[in-house]
């Protein structure tokens, strides 16, 4: 029996690229039955990416790149959305799938707008700790900010406190 909390999803680079941050590429095979990135965002992941880290996602077997097939429906959505985050809705819509991986504000709502549901790294590390794959969040969280990512100290809070360690 296959295991429910596993669904299909979209992901966006931005998400990509926490997840490889953090070395935490593989769990999406924990949580996902297939990941689907569209060329666009593939490429936008590749540019920052050696040859090994290639290799390495190539090697999940959930991460399947695709094309957005109506570009018109993609377009559409730009006007919304920016360009990685409209493929990564449109592919969504086209192909359907009801979540979208993605860290963009302006994208998730533009989703959420459309009747897609969003996760963010965030979401994917308090899934995560739920089911028992990682713990502390606290570490990842200090991880991501050292890299850069922008988190504000109430959305800190917040995850800390929905992963009990707080």
């Amino acid at each position: 029996m296959a295991d429910a909390r596993r669904v299909e999803a979209v992901a966006d680079t931005s998400f990509l690229i926490a997840l490889q941050w953090l070395e935490l590429l593989e769990t999406l095979e924990q949580v996902h039955t297939k990941v689907l990135v569209p060329e666009r965002v593939w490429d936008e992941f590749a540019e920052g990416a050696s040859e090994a880290e290639l290799a390495a996602v190539a090697k999940i077997g959930v991460i399947q790149r695709a094309q957005v097939s109506d570009a018109t429906l993609a377009a559409a959505i730009g006007a919304a959305a920016e360009g990685g985050e409209a493929e990564v809705i449109a592919l969504a819509l086209e192909s359907g799938i009801t979540l979208v991986l993605m860290d963009d504000y302006r994208g998730r709502k533009v989703a959420q707008r459309l009747g897609l549901k969003t996760r963010g790294i965030l979401g994917h590390l308090l899934l995560l700790k739920q089911l028992g794959h990682i713990n502390p969040v606290r570490d990842y969280l200090e991880r991501l900010t050292e890299r850069g990512f922008f988190l504000s100290e109430r959305i800190v809070a917040e995850v800390l406190l929905l992963a009990g360690e707080r």
